[in-house]
């Protein structure tokens, strides 16, 4: 959003230095219980639990697990926290490309076990197994930002109106009571739309894209600290990688598309690659001295970057379970 603020505000005596240092150990402290863990269970002792104002991207090409492996993410976290008692904290979902709808079904295909194609035509087998699935979404404390069909009163979701909408949400306007946020997932960041609250030096449009990019980094770094969470934004790869490990499409740390920023700028970024996209199934991949057959389930993940002097580069050969809604890491 776009305020005049005071420059005076960005100083820090030594003394302020000092009493913020400690609150912020104190506050880390105390929210050691609000630590998110990684969605694969083999890799979390590598990859360190997200803290409030935390930043994670999750980086893939077009169509190899980038949504599904943050839709997984999230269904974990609202599970973790029900399992902590962590019942006053939500998570807040974005999708700028898909309704509200088009969401809801994908979850409730999955949960009734019919298919998207099904329920997209009308062809429900179990309409019992469908309200249930109703009943569990409404039940599980995931608030979707996104666009509704046959709606025309939504603002344009650029990224100060979902900054707006999650604020209002939190302010406690949404209901009589204010909303704490466990997580922010943003799908996906070069989806944005152009936000004309930003200002711009160029009328060059595809220089505004990069520009406007970079700006949603910054922006997305200042949500997490504001709204004390973490925030996990889906990253568009390029299509012709420049970092990726030899014999892989797996996407390296400034493969992220529009902008180098992407790298520089997030607290943590996280690689995926299904072989199934850049080979034929029944294929054999080598990964380092072993060999993998390429299945519609092989997924590799790989720890691009962790700030703080945590480690990084490690890569895992996993595979994909969709009737659970899980990825197991070999």
């Amino acid at each position: 959003m776009t305020t005049t603020k005071d420059p005076r505000a960005a100083i820090h005596t030594p003394a302020e230095t000092a009493r913020l240092t400690v609150q912020r150990i104190q506050d880390m402290e105390q929210s050691r219980h609000r630590a998110m863990p990684f969605f694969v269970d083999k890799i979390r002792g590598y990859f360190a639990d997200l803290m409030p104002g935390d930043t994670c991207g999750v980086l893939a090409q077009t169509s190899n697990f980038k949504t599904g492996a943050m839709t997984i993410w999230e269904r974990q976290l609202a599970a973790y926290l029900r399992n902590q008692g962590r019942e006053n904290e939500v998570i807040f979902h974005v999708d700028v490309e898909n309704t509200v709808e088009a969401l809801g079904m994908a979850e409730a295909a999955r949960l009734s076990r019919h298919t998207v194609a099904e329920l997209s035509r009308g062809n429900v087998h179990n309409w019992a197994a469908v309200i249930q699935a109703a009943d569990a979404i409404a039940g599980i404390e995931v608030y979707r930002i996104a666009d509704r069909l046959g709606k025309d009163d939504i603002p344009d979701l650029y990224l100060s109106n979902i900054y707006r909408a999650i604020d209002y949400a939190v302010s406690g306007k949404l209901y009589d009571r204010p909303l704490k946020p466990a997580a922010i997932f943003i799908d996906y960041l070069q989806a944005l739309p152009l936000d004309p609250e930003v200002k711009r030096s160029t009328s060059d449009i595809e220089k505004q894209r990069r520009l406007q990019v970079r700006e949603d980094l910054y922006r997305i770094r200042r949500m997490g600290n504001y709204f004390s969470c973490p925030v996990i934004v889906g990253i568009q790869a390029k299509q012709h990688l420049a970092g990726n490990s030899a014999g892989t499409a797996m996407p390296g740390v400034y493969d992220g598309e529009e902008t180098s920023a992407i790298a520089q700028r997030l607290d943590r970024l996280v690689s995926l690659w299904m072989p199934k996209m850049t080979h034929t199934l029944g294929d054999t991949i080598r990964l380092g001295t072993n060999s993998y057959d390429v299945t519609e389930t092989l997924l590799l993940v790989k720890v691009l970057k962790q700030r703080g002097g945590l480690p990084s580069g490690r890569a895992w050969v996993c595979n994909i379970d969709y009737d659970k809604g899980i990825v197991r890491a070999e």
